[in-house]
Order: structure tokens, then C-alpha cells, then sequence
């Protein structure tokens, strides 16, 4: 959504006006009214006005509608939340909404929620491609690199945390990993096969938290906001996210089942996938710079590594 029109791709509200052949204003407006009627006979005429309609179809709006306009959008198009309606809709998916029988067909539903979903990428588990994709975002990224996940060992490997260290030198990178001795680390060791890496918190400290913190305490930021900042949590997490600039990828974590064999996804910004995750980080960052109620009487820290913390 922006002030400007959207010219290469129309937004799927008008893609699906299209379809349905409902895209002349007096055709929306009686559309419009059917379903408000059911809704809320109070919201019959509450419809766009001819020029606003239009500012619609082009994607020309600062903010989603007002709530009762909304109700009456997502009614229309159940099949689609609000946000979704206001993105550019691809061309693939514009040509296949329709069936010949006029109903919304499986593969249109299918590309449908992937397209509005802003889904970068999906990988079956972690591979060449998904490692491709993180040091080029890395080596790409101009505000921040954060990280939370059980181990990071991926991260402090030989062609990984040089690419680290630079980036920090210029902007701020921070790991959150799971404090070595912590309860919840053991428990998620024990769903976890027995060729899981990185089970001995000792050899955790040793191979992946010292290069780290060594790696912190050698940059030399170029401003302010730059460096490594490395923070431990002692709770439980159920994926690794990786949030660079407008990117959050997204590993799950399974049982009997080792991390790196987990399904990776990444979600762009501006879908409502993007603010779940987005939101995860920061509640993390909250509970590291402003821990509060009810989280601290659940015994819930997050704080930064310490050097005693490695003798294990």
C-alpha cells in the first residue's frame, strides 16, 4: 500500500472485480450491499464513492479502509484477508482466478495464498540453496541482521562468521542462542536424534559461543548502532528465525528430528506472516533491554553473554 499507483501489477481486489466482471462501480456498490445487508443492514451504502473506488483498484491508499469496510471486504472475498486484497496481484495468478464455471478453481486458491502470503522462498529442509540465499541476503543487508535460534552453530562456521563479522562492523548483528545450561536446552536435546551436533554444552561453548564472542570483541563498528552483540534466553523455541533487513526466514523445529532437517521459509515485509515474526524478535528485544511483568516472575532472561559463561 502506498501513495503512488500500483502500474505493473493490478492489486488482486481488482484482479478478482475483474474476474467476477463487478469492476463498474454501480455493479460493486449493489455487490457491496448484499453482503452488508447480512452483516449489518446499518453498513448498506457505506460503499466507496465513485473516485475512491477507483483509488482502490490502483492500490493508491496510505492504510487499510476503516473496520465496517473491511468486515464488508473480507465478507465479499472470504478467501482473502483485507491486506492481501490491496497487494499487487502477479499476472500468473490474475490469469487463472476463474474457472469456466465462475468459481475460484484450487490452483488459483493455491497461488493465490502464496502470492498475497509474500513468501520469498520455501525449502524442504536446509541445502546448498537455503546457505546460498542466507550470504547473499547477509552480504546484501543494510540496516540489521538478527537471529534467534537453539544453537547458531551454522553461524560461527569457517565461511560464515567472517561474513558475519564484517556486516557488523557496518551495521548491528545480534544473536540470541539458548543459554548452554539451561533446563529447556536439555529437554529439546532430549526430542532431538542422537546425531544431534551440539548436545554437549561444553563443546557447544567451546565450538560455537567463543568464536562468536572472540568474533563481537574484534569489530571495530563504523557507527554507533554497528557491532556483534550476542544474548543468551532460557526458554523454549519452536523455530530459528533470521530476520535481515525486509526478510524473516523461518526454520521449524520438529521432533525426533534434528534442526538443519526442519522445513525453512522466508516471508517478506508487509504480509501479516512477516509481522508474526517480526513481532517474535522484538518481544525477545523487550525482554533483553526491558524485561516486565508477566514474563519476569516466569523466570524468562534474556541477557548478554558472558565470558563465565563458557566454562562449562
Amino acid at each position: 500500500m502506498n501513495g503512488s499507483a500500483v502500474d505493473s501489477q493490478p492489486t488482486l481486489l481488482k484482479a478478482l472485480l475483474r474476474a467476477r466482471h463487478w469492476q463498474k462501480h454501480s455493479t460493486f456498490a449493489r455487490e457491496w450491499d448484499k453482503v452488508a445487508r447480512r452483516i449489518d443492514p446499518k453498513l448498506v451504502g457505506s460503499w466507496p464513492k465513485h473516485a475512491q473506488f477507483y483509488r482502490w483498484l490502483r492500490g493508491e491508499i496510505r492504510e487499510l479502509p476503516y473496520p465496517d469496510a473491511c468486515r464488508v471486504l473480507e465478507s465479499l472475498f472470504p478467501q482473502h484477508d483485507v491486506r492481501s486484497l490491496f497487494a499487487p496481484c502477479p499476472p500468473e495468478l490474475a490469469g487463472h482466478l476463474l474457472t469456466k464455471n465462475g468459481t475460484m478453481s484450487p490452483r488459483a486458491v493455491a497461488m493465490s495464498g502464496v502470492a498475497m502470503a509474500g513468501l520469498a522462498g520455501i525449502w524442504p529442509r536446509t541445502n546448498p540453496d537455503v546457505h546460498d540465499d542466507l550470504i547473499a541476503r547477509v552480504r546484501n543487508a543494510t540496516r540489521e541482521v538478527s537471529v534467534i535460534g537453539l544453537t547458531g552453530n551454522h553461524y560461527a562456521k569457517d565461511d560464515m562468521l567472517p561474513l558475519f563479522e564484517a556486516k557488523a562492523a557496518q551495521i548491528p548483528v545480534t544473536f540470541y542462542v539458548m543459554e548452554p545450561g539451561c533446563e529447556s536446552r536439555r529437554d529439546r536435546y532430549r526430542l532431538e536424534p542422537a546425531e544431534a551436533a551440539m548436545e554437549d554444552p561444553a563443546r557447544y561453548a567451546r565450538e560455537i559461543l567463543r568464536p562468536l564472542l572472540a568474533a563481537g570483541r574484534r569489530i571495530v563498528p563504523a557507527t554507533p548502532t554497528a557491532g556483534l552483540r550476542i544474548f543468551t534466553f532460557n526458554f523454549p523455541c519452536s523455530f530459528a528465525i533470521e530476520k535481515i533487513d525486509d526478510c524473516c526466514r523461518v526454520m521449524l523445529y520438529g521432533h525426533g528430528k534434528r534442526g538443519r532437517e526442519g522445513p525453512m521459509l522466508a516471508f517478506d515485509r508487509g504480509t501479516p506472516y512477516w509481522d508474526y515474526f517480526d513481532s517474535q524478535m522484538q518481544w525477545l528485544e523487550r525482554l533483553a533491554s526491558d524485561p516486565r511483568e508477566p514474563w519476569t516472575s516466569k523466570g524468562l532472561v534474556v541477557r548478554p553473554l558472558r565470558e563465565t559463561d563458557l566454562g562449562i
